[in-house]
């Protein structure tokens, strides 16, 4: 019989990144689209992940981003809605190879993270399998043991002044700083941020509670301009943008490209020549 070869994944390229210092960039995922997950994979992002947060995505959709995500070789990842149980367990079940866990506020909230990522004795996860076990190089329990990327996010005040004791839980492989909701616990607008702030500061410590744990800080950046800047200071977990945020700055910059004034004066020319007639 003959088939298509599929190559067993070994380890996990964003964790073996992560924990040996080097960055790993993606992108987020928020247009719903397996099609869009598949082509974004072929671009050469480390990973993609699902904004199962902040998208109107589904369940079934979800698990086809991963599949297209997989398939164009990006690592599949999600940031799921909340600190939730079941939403931990079913998002790994359906075959996310780490998860970005939003509000992570304490030490004991990434202990919930890691406990619901993790099997017995290492944790609480139920074993029930995964659909991309079959795909792993060995035992998917033990593999996911040390390969999952287990990312908490850091977003707000009480986050920041407990980022050590966040970064220090045994299991955590780094955090990721949602800047929009820093700022606003900040009290500040999402447009007050940048060199000299109060919201730069913030981040500047957490990076430097991640360098002092030996854990890896990233941060959502809005071009390649910044996510160079952020590489420089020693962040790694780095998002440029997302797939929405992609097409529409590159559908924009093409539509105001557009001279209609000259395409007027030729339709009426035009128009002018068929009257004639």
């Amino acid at each position: 019989m003959c088939s298509i070869d599929i190559n067993k994944i070994k380890t996990n390229p964003v964790t073996d990144k992560l924990r040996s210092g080097q960055p790993s960039v993606g992108t987020w995922l928020s247009l719903c689209s397996p099609a869009a997950a598949e082509t974004m994979a072929h671009i050469g992002w480390d990973w993609l992940v699902v904004d199962v947060e902040h998208s109107p995505v589904g369940f079934d959709t979800m698990v086809n981003c991963f599949r297209a995500a997989q398939l164009g070789g990006a690592i599949p990842m999600a940031r799921v809605p909340w600190n939730d149980t079941i939403w931990i367990q079913r998002t790994l079940d359906a075959g996310a190879l780490g998860l970005v866990v939003p509000m992570v506020n304490s030490a004991e909230d990434a202990q919930h993270v890691v406990g619901n990522m993790k099997y017995a004795t290492r944790g609480q996860r139920s074993f029930g399998g995964s659909r991309i076990a079959a795909y792993i190089d060995g035992d998917y329990r033990t593999w996911t043991d040390e390969n999952l990327a287990i990312i908490v996010m850091i977003e707000t005040v009480q986050a920041v002044e407990n980022a050590e004791a966040i970064l220090a839980t045994e299991g955590v492989v780094g955090c990721f700083i949602g800047p929009n909701d820093l700022a606003l616990s900040l009290g500040i607008h999402p447009r007050e941020t940048g060199p000299g702030t109060v919201h730069e500061a913030a981040m500047m410590e957490v990076l430097a509670a991640a360098k002092k744990t030996g854990k890896a800080a990233g941060k959502h950046c809005f071009s390649a301009a910044e996510l160079n800047l952020r590489i420089k200071q020693g962040f790694q977990f780095l998002a440029l943008s997302s797939d929405l945020g992609l097409m529409s700055k590159a559908a924009g910059e093409e539509f105001n490209a557009i001279d209609f004034s000259g395409g007027a004066s030729t339709r009426n020319e035009e128009a002018g020549k068929q009257s004639l007639y």
